[in-house]
């Protein structure tokens, strides 16, 4: 990979500056938005490193809200889990971090060794880039990178890269988006751990072949479903009708031994953490309108409006997967609407909750699903609230809002 294409390691500015800049970002902002509010707002340096290291843009250089722009909105910047996201992706996108880390950082088995990253000597293994005038600015910026991320602790002199959290799955699935080979990135998301030992990077996550190994039989990355595997719905099937008062789920992301593998995929979505936060907003405006929101097996939130029923479906979902997930929202509104007509009130109001506002090129999914009596929101970026560009109807009128 040219030099030209990778991000520059000689300038670094503190991480809470790079962070409030990937705070400024909004759905379909282009680059050079983000250049003034660099400029404007936090450092003129910032959104060129924030670009090389962590963000999609498309072919009209506007960012893209992608896995990694999904992640962070969900989970914060500042989780462990979140930092060590962006470690990796930084190390999958830029050679020389990555050959620094694997090279001289870990030992042969992938442990990382404190004494080699505070080791200043080390600054010559970046003269084959930079000159050697500003290597040792180099070395020291990676060095305090980490340290900021909280993936080198200085006072305890220890490594921070435990894969408890479920991090390295989650990780691998942002860093695909930057894989254009097809092959390889099926590889990356559903065999992550293969796919470090196979390149021969094991030593990104301070661990050895065999470690990596047990962890990955801990590890139950669960394939898309089949078509019908999973789909419990039936009109014959009236018990998963029983409502309960929705309550907030709390998030289910870890791979551990003790962790519950969730076969059933409408379980599954639940345990999102970006569905979780539509979730709570949509329960937090329908409540500010005095109504009770409910669920039930399948149903993700439905209650009973000033006329009628809302019947909600919630969508996880990033630039690169909107318009399947609406697609599956449709089908399963369209289906639980029929399945559940003796237990929601008519006339039903059926609404596609979405993570972000489609792109415009996607916009006509608006129109194509108010033909269908479907309205589709999403959440205004920047903002708890829910917006449309759709007809509100007055069952949902002060719980979604017009889009301003």
């Amino acid at each position: 990979m040219p030099t030209r294409d990778l991000g520059s390691l000689t300038k670094e500015p503190p991480l809470a500056t790079l962070d409030a800049t990937i705070r400024g970002i909004r759905p379909g902002m282009p680059y050079d938005q983000l250049l003034e509010y660099g400029r404007r707002h936090t450092h003129k340096d910032a959104p060129g490193l924030v670009r090389k290291r962590f963000l999609l843009l498309d072919d009209q250089h506007q960012i893209v809200y992608d896995r990694f722009l999904s992640l962070v909105a969900a989970e914060g910047l500042e989780t462990p889990r979140a930092r060590k996201v962006m470690y990796f992706l930084w190390a999958f996108r830029d050679e020389r971090l990555r050959r620094f880390v694997c090279e001289r950082i870990a030992n042969r088995q992938g442990k990382w060794r404190v004494s080699e990253l505070t080791k200043k000597t080390n600054a010559d293994f970046f003269k084959h880039w930079f000159q050697p005038s500003t290597v040792k600015k180099v070395r020291s910026n990676i060095e305090n990178y980490f340290a900021e991320m909280g993936i080198f602790d200085r006072e305890t002199r220890t490594i921070h890269l435990e894969l408890d959290d479920g991090w390295l799955p989650a990780a691998m699935q942002v860093a695909a988006q930057y894989e254009r080979n097809a092959s390889r990135r099926r590889v990356m998301v559903s065999a992550p751990v293969q796919f470090l030992i196979s390149q021969g990077w094991h030593g990104l996550v301070n661990a050895t072949v065999d470690e990596l190994i047990r962890f990955d039989r801990q590890l139950s990355v669960e394939p898309e479903p089949l078509e019908d595997t999973g789909i419990e719905v039936s009109p014959a099937a009236p018990a998963a009708a029983a409502a309960r008062r929705w309550q907030p789920r709390r998030p289910t992301t870890s791979p551990r031994l003790s962790t519950t593998v969730l076969f059933n995929h409408v379980a599954r979505e639940r345990a999102n953490a970006s569905h979780q936060m539509l979730e709570r907003l949509l329960a937090n405006a329908a409540r500010a309108n005095s109504y009770d929101p409910q669920c039930n097996a399948n149903i993700d939130m439905y209650f009973a409006a000033t006329s009628g029923t809302v019947l909600a479906e919630i969508k996880s979902c990033h630039q690169n997967n909107l318009h399947s997930q609406v697609r599956h929202g449709v089908s399963q509104l369209l289906e639980y609407r029929f399945v559940y007509r003796h237990v929601l009130p008519a006339p039903v109001a059926p609404v596609l909750i979405i993570e972000t506002p489609p792109s415009r090129h996607k916009r006509w999914l608006v129109e194509c699903l108010e033909s269908l009596g479907i309205l589709l929101v999403w959440k205004q970026p920047g903002a708890d609230r829910i917006v449309t560009t759709g007809t509100i109807p007055p069952s949902l009128s002060g719980v979604v809002l017009p889009s301003s």
